[in-house]
């Protein structure tokens, strides 16, 4: 069998990461993506990093960067304003740039990292600090392993507690400096690059279905306000969708295959309740535009790397012209078992695979990070659908909860604006349910809406957009969805 070519659609399609997004400061990640400092692998060292001895070393430089001289102007300022100066950095991005590009600034940053990084990721991470100290929380290094039904579900119920505000929030100046650490470069390498991605996508998608000739028409007459639409998002859009991420993230650290041990296992319905009913229903939404978007590009990759992988090709092929097939894998065969394995390993390695242009690498890499699902528990795609959502209701000795009730006492839902941090329903959403409390959402929910991410943008976007009556048009292009509702609970979205 002749080996089929590379796949260069795919290839100049895939979106640009950048490649060096450790923290601020670090070193870049070995050609296999392991972290090679111990800054940059925060939280992940084995501990024979002594901070004490390292801010020692650092504060026995202070004196001597003083007094070099200098041609900057802000070189030259001395040590406490230079330390002033990169704590009042508004985001990690900027922070990053800025001791790069002089070796003074940097080892400013050196002597205060800790200080630094803590007043830097207070801005950043405003508004969705929560999910992502769950984030860091749930690894296996923190959980341990094996990671039990009982450890998932205590760690949970404190996640529970810290959303509610039932316990004590997460502080970041109350957090160990290792975790400090760790937060910023996962939000720098991984967050962040993949919140960009997502954006395009969804928002790509969102503007292919608007392009009917008024939308053109208006943005043909404010062309620059269109352009920075596409480009720029707002705090709350930024917001949601990091939330949406971190929360994705946590799930797998919970429920996916990772280096730890897990023993037991939760059914669809049940983590649909232990997980995605931590949230409000249009929040638990945006996960699963998360997951959709990933799963989009992992199929992009398994449809490009799949004849390469296949037990046939030539490259399995020995010389006596039989097969060996270690080393291969049939991805038509087993699609679903290896997708589900394979996505649920995170977004660490999502964000590695997307930065990777050259085929034979990718090829290489997914022999190494294709993995079949264990099915322990059950994969996201399940724990949200409808079905799901059912066996829920019929099986949980919790239902109804506050959030079922409002949905079937038919409450009013009101779009209050998109406040920073946003606590109140998107405008798509009360749009999408006609001003009705749901409590339903994944499979229940048109697919193109999930495409586009409509839980996750301003109404400002929508109305610039001239994009607010596709919304509760897409009831017309899946009528038995708006069926199965009714069915399902007694009420029509479509108001009958």
């Amino acid at each position: 069998m002749v080996q089929s070519a590379p796949d260069t659609t795919l290839r100049s399609k895939r979106d640009e990461v950048v490649k060096n997004t450790t923290a601020p400061g670090t070193p870049s990640s070995n050609k296999d993506g392991h972290v090679t400092d111990h800054d940059a692998g925060a939280g992940e060292s084995d501990g024979s990093y002594s901070e004490d001895a390292a801010d020692e070393h650092f504060a026995s430089n202070k004196r001597r960067l003083e007094t070099e001289g200098s041609s900057s102007c802000l070189e030259n300022l001395p040590a406490e304003l230079r330390s002033q100066i990169l704590s009042s950095m508004p985001d990690l991005p900027t922070l990053r740039s800025l001791v790069h590009a002089s070796p003074i600034l940097h080892e400013q940053y050196r002597c205060d990292r800790n200080k630094v990084l803590r007043a830097c990721l207070d801005r950043e991470l405003d508004g969705f600090l929560v999910d992502a100290y769950a984030t860091l929380m749930s690894r296996v290094r923190e959980l341990g392993s094996p990671r039990t039904d009982e450890k998932i579900t205590g760690f949970l119920d404190t996640y529970r507690g810290w959303l509610s505000g039932s316990l004590p929030r997460p502080d970041v100046n109350s957090v160990d400096p290792g975790y400090v650490r760790w937060l910023a470069a996962y939000h720098i390498s991984v967050a962040r690059p993949l919140a960009r991605l997502y954006s395009e996508w969804a928002l790509a998608n969102l503007r292919k279905a608007a392009s009917s000739s008024a939308v053109q028409e208006r943005a043909a007459e404010n062309p620059a306000a269109h352009g920075d639409l596409e480009i720029r998002l707002s705090r709350s859009e930024e917001i949601r969708v990091f939330r949406a991420l971190y929360r994705y993230e946590t799930y797998y650290h919970l429920f996916g295959r990772n280096q730890g041990e897990r023993h037991g296992g939760f059914r669809h319905h049940e983590i649909n309740e232990f997980f995605f009913c931590l949230f409000d229903p249009w929040e638990a939404e945006a996960v699963g535009c998360i997951e959709l978007f990933v799963r989009q590009r992992y199929e992009e990759i398994f449809n490009s790397v799949k004849g390469a992988l296949h037990p046939k090709n030539t490259r399995f092929r020995l010389e006596n012209g039989t097969y060996n097939p270690e080393g291969s894998f049939d991805l038509d065969g087993e699609h679903d078992d290896y997708m589900d394995g394979t996505v649920s390993r995170g977004l660490k390695m999502t964000v590695r695979l997307l930065a990777i242009d050259d085929y034979e690498k990718l090829v290489s890499k997914m022999q190494r990070y294709l993995t079949h699902d264990q099915s322990l528990d059950a994969p996201m795609r399940k724990a949200l659908d409808s079905v799901a959502q059912n066996d829920r209701r019929e099986m949980s000795t919790n239902f109804p909860d506050a959030r079922d009730e409002a949905e079937q006492r038919r409450d009013p839902v009101d779009f209050v604006g998109d406040a920073v941090p946003p606590d109140g329903p998107p405008l798509a959403w009360v749009l999408l349910w006609g001003g009705k409390y749901a409590n339903i959402y994944g499979e229940y929910v048109p697919e193109s809406l999930r495409r586009w991410g409509y839980v996750m943008w301003d109404k400002r976007r929508w109305t610039d957009m001239g994009a607010k009556e596709l919304i509760a048009r897409q009831w017309e292009t899946v009528p038995e969805l708006a069926a199965e509702i009714e069915n399902d609970y007694n009420w029509s979205p479509l108001g009958r």
